[in-house]
């Protein structure tokens, strides 16, 4: 009593009511087409019999192929959307895993903690049109550094970078970094004092003295080189800020350049 109780349920419960009422139908269906056969082989003979006979074969070849062919396009579907969640997988697994940097450029203080550094005393000089002679002035500079967010779940390694003055492609400078790994959810620096100091004046290489007056008004372009755990060596996208020095502006200032590149 216990077992057939058990096979009740397993029927009940892991077959679609759907099914049963399919198979519940085919048999009917069998049963009916037997009893038309023998009552029409009884009736009518061994003729009509073996016609009545070859017509319901081909009704069954008509059902069987139908059946397969609907098969064919449920598990076609099944598999389709199979396929469908592997690829949602696979696209979660490497959101996951794949390393997206975020890292943005900004003022230092004597005061910051992650990097205490006086700021840079530059000279410049400054040539009087009127009279044609020139003078040299001191602006100090504060210290600027690039801050990298590593966000995801793998660490990586930022191999080097790249500045340059933008619409000027020619003025370029890039570094390489020994060692800059941020781990997950860390976020470390690097100073790019000296390249804006040397970008500003239109110059690749940093010096005490120039010739020359920093530009006013600088767009920036900084790029990082990275490595994930495929060490594949990728760039990052182009971050662009504005460099406003003196007189433009009372003291150096950085921001970032939000119009459209």
């Amino acid at each position: 009593m216990r077992l057939h109780r058990r096979l009740i349920r397993m029927i009940v419960t892991q077959l679609r009511l759907r099914f049963l009422i399919a198979l519940v139908a085919l048999a009917l269906a069998c049963g009916a087409l037997t009893l038309l056969f023998l009552v029409a082989w009884h009736r009518r003979g061994d003729t009509f019999a073996l016609a009545l006979g070859a017509l319901l074969s081909f009704f069954a070849s008509v059902i069987t192929a139908m059946v397969t062919l609907t098969y064919l396009h449920v598990s076609r579907r099944s598999l389709a959307a199979a396929e469908a969640a592997i690829a949602l997988q696979r696209e979660q697994w490497e959101a996951r895993m794949t390393v997206q940097p975020r890292f943005w450029m900004e003022t230092r203080s004597e005061s910051s903690d992650r990097f205490a550094h006086p700021p840079v005393t530059i000279t410049y000089r400054h040539d009087l049109a009127e009279s044609g002679k020139s003078y040299y002035e001191s602006i100090p500079w504060p210290q600027i550094a690039v801050d990298v967010w590593n966000d995801g779940e793998r660490s990586f390694r930022v191999s080097g970078y790249r500045l340059w003055v933008r619409e000027e492609e020619h003025l370029a400078i890039e570094r390489s970094l020994s060692g800059f790994v941020v781990p997950p959810n860390e976020l470390h620096s690097f100073p790019v004092t000296q390249e804006l100091i040397a970008l500003s004046a239109r110059q690749r290489h940093f010096q005490e003295r120039y010739e020359r007056p920093p530009c006013p008004e600088s767009v920036i372009g900084l790029r990082l080189h990275y490595s994930d755990w495929r060490d594949d060596n990728r760039s990052s996208r182009d971050e662009y800020y504005l460099l406003l020095s003196p007189p433009l502006s009372k003291e150096l200032r950085i921001q970032r350049f939000e119009r459209s590149v």
